[in-house]
């Protein structure tokens, strides 16, 4: 088993964007969640926009 991380990217339709560090979208959908709730958002809010192996934005 591969224990490869990619970037995984959620947008909710004001243009609020997460992006972060997961080994599976299993994991990202439970990071999105927890990031949702630490920004007050509703985490149906975001969506799936992009799976990276580089992120978008330099860190």
């Amino acid at each position: 088993m591969s224990n490869k991380k990619s970037y995984y990217a959620f947008e909710d339709p004001f243009g609020t964007t997460i992006e972060f560090k997961a080994t599976s979208l299993q994991q990202a959908m439970m990071i999105k969640k927890k990031k949702a709730q630490e920004l007050g958002i509703h985490k149906e809010a975001f969506e799936l926009t992009s799976i990276r192996k580089k992120p978008i934005k330099g860190s």
